[in-house]
């Protein structure tokens, strides 16, 4: 893979949710991202309650619309309904 931007999503699961609810949530986001324009593929880690998604894409513009592109998305909301709003923190970065 040879991208040169990534963008972290954390965030923490809400009270009661299971790993593998989280996990399907966030692999059900695949299909819709590929719509979206420049995402190239995602990576997903977990330590205690704490979730962090690493998405790559082809530009810093198709990071930082992503999110509104995605909005209307049911995949998206599902993945959402599963975390605790507070938490949900988004860096788009670029390779030095």
């Amino acid at each position: 893979m040879n991208t040169n931007v990534v963008e972290i999503v954390k965030w923490k699961s809400a009270s009661g949710v299971t790993d593998r609810a989280t996990i399907d949530a966030a692999q059900a986001l695949v299909p819709d991202l590929k719509t979206v324009g420049g995402f190239i593929e995602k990576t997903l880690y977990k330590n205690g309650d704490e979730w962090v998604d690493i998405y790559y894409w082809e530009t810093i513009e198709d990071a930082q619309l992503s999110n509104e592109r995605m909005a209307g998305k049911a995949s998206l909301g599902k993945l959402f309904s599963l975390v605790q709003p507070e938490s949900v923190s988004i860096t788009v970065m670029r390779k030095a």
